[in-house]
């Protein structure tokens, strides 16, 4: 999401190190300072940098690490992870460029996968024959490019192109922006426009609420209150309550950059309706198309016929229901971008498929019906059942967040009373992984001769444990430190040295 001028939406404080350390060598600050930048970025007059300098500010910190003499490695995709004895994980990699397996031994594994993009099922299923027709707002700058020289080349009736941005956050408002200021150079031979639906599922697009009380959330302070809740629906709450800080909204500069852009629409209109005249540009056209959810899609070739074989595919078609009148109807796109969210929990297939998943009572065929809860006390771990109480239940129906969004359709649900305790059936039982105030994983009582003493940490997947602040950037320093001290204190058990912390 490197889009050309896009800035960050939290202050440069909340870096790598500040909150923990000021006078770390790593914070935002000492980058400016090492680029001959400070004094400029302080005439600047913002607390938010470009999304573009941020990334730069990134790569210089981990230039910075390696420096100092720690080991990074790119260009590897973990493939597996394996319990060698009660002490030690083995991770295995495979090389990306060679294809060559590689072993390395830990006594701390950190799990820190970051998000995997989210797309609609409808859509999923069709993806794979869409040759890049269907794009995540993840990748949405490495790939525009070719996709409109792709659609140009299929396009010799030069027509004006039809694509689809679904979500409600700041990413699909960024995203159908840039691509609407994009298409103005992309020529076509007709009088229409090319057209860019935004398709949400709420009424309108919402705000963020970037209040400094309602930005106390993402404080680490917070971060022990929620955690300190003993019970799932209490966290839920919270979440619930500052859902509109993140998740399926935008900032006000962007809203109204926006709006100007549909108001000038409707005065074009009224322009025409009531002189004839068009309007000298074939500028780009916006609709939003609310209380809106994808029932289904397919594909079809150029011919207009399903596709199938080797035909090239064609248009995507879509049906849509809006979810107040329950109207269905169709609509047809040459590409769909999709800026709906990730998806935080695919990494426990990395444990469910090892010798370590029976730990944390995960196997080969868990799914998605897993969640994080508190520590609690030996006797209560790893007791989960086929009947939740309104405790258990746990999840926010959120639509797209500011880092990406989501349009997951949670379909019909339970009244749930608090306090109270209600019997709710899963097709599934749902299972529950413990994690520690320090982001350690807790596995199961065990046989003392049949445990796991090797330590794993995971790092911005515990939202449903840690709050809000979890999956972003403001307290990503504190809770690095966090984990550090905590393997420290195991490193201090056994007599050994403790590891500098940058």
């Amino acid at each position: 999401m490197l889009l050309p001028g896009a800035r960050m939406q939290i202050s440069f404080l909340k870096d790598l190190a500040t909150l923990r350390s000021p006078q770390s060598e790593i914070t935002f600050v000492s980058y400016l300072h090492s680029q001959n930048r400070l004094l400029d970025f302080i005439n600047r007059g913002s607390n938010f940098p470009t999304r573009k300098e941020y990334s730069d500010y990134l790569a210089w910190a981990a230039r910075f690490v390696q420096g100092k003499g720690v080991t990074v490695v790119y260009g590897e995709n973990v493939v597996g992870v394996c319990k060698k004895d009660t002490k030690t994980i083995e991770i295995q990699s495979t090389v990306l460029s060679t294809g060559k397996r590689v072993a390395r031994l830990t006594k701390n594994l950190i799990i820190s996968p970051g998000g995997e993009p989210r797309i609609p099922k409808p859509l999923e299923s069709i993806q794979d024959q869409l040759m890049g027709r269907i794009i995540h707002s993840s990748t949405y700058l490495m790939s525009v490019e070719v996709l409109l020289k792709s659609l140009q080349g299929e396009n010799s009736l030069g027509r004006p192109f039809r694509i689809a941005v679904i979500g409600s956050g700041q990413s699909a408002a960024e995203v159908i922006l840039e691509l609407r200021s994009r298409l103005q150079s992309v020529t076509h031979t007709s009088e229409d426009n090319h057209t860019l639906d935004m398709i949400i599922r709420k009424g309108s697009l919402k705000p963020s609420d970037d209040s400094p009380f309602s930005n106390e959330i993402f404080n680490p302070d917070d971060t022990d209150i929620v955690f300190g809740l003993r019970s799932s629906s209490g966290r839920h709450r919270i979440r619930k309550e500052y859902a509109n800080t993140n998740y399926g909204v935008v900032n006000h500069q962007t809203l109204e950059r926006l709006y100007e852009i549909l108001y000038e629409q409707k005065l074009d209109d009224g322009i025409y309706k009531r002189t004839g005249s068009l309007v000298p540009e074939k500028i780009p056209r916006i609709n939003i198309l609310p209380y809106s959810e994808i029932l289904s899609a397919d594909v079809h070739n150029l011919e207009g016929r399903r596709a199938s074989g080797n035909k090239r595919p064609g248009p995507i078609s879509v049906t849509v229901q809006h979810t107040l009148t329950h109207q269905i109807y169709q609509k047809v796109y040459d590409a769909v971008i999709c800026a709906t969210g990730y998806e935080r929990k695919r990494w426990l297939q990395l444990l469910a498929s090892s010798n370590i998943g029976k730990y944390f009572d995960l196997d080969p065929g868990t799914q998605e019906d897993v969640r994080l809860d508190v520590e609690t006390g030996p006797e209560e771990r790893g007791m989960a059942g086929e009947l939740l109480t309104s405790e258990s239940v746990d999840h926010i129906a959120d639509d797209e967040g500011n880092s990406g969004g989501g349009t997951t359709s949670t379909g019909p649900s339970t009244p749930i009373t608090p306090q109270s305790s209600v019997e709710v059936h899963f097709p599934k039982r749902q299972k529950t992984v413990h994690i520690s105030r320090a982001y350690r994983l807790l596995p199961k009582p065990q046989d003392p001769n049949e445990c796991l003493e090797a330590r794993i940490y995971v790092q911005g997947v515990a939202e449903e444990t840690h709050g809000l602040s979890d999956t972003l950037l403001s307290v990503a320093g504190v809770r690095a430190g966090e984990i550090v001290d905590d393997i420290c204190s195991g490193l201090n058990d056994v007599g050994l040295a403790a590891p500098r912390a940058l």
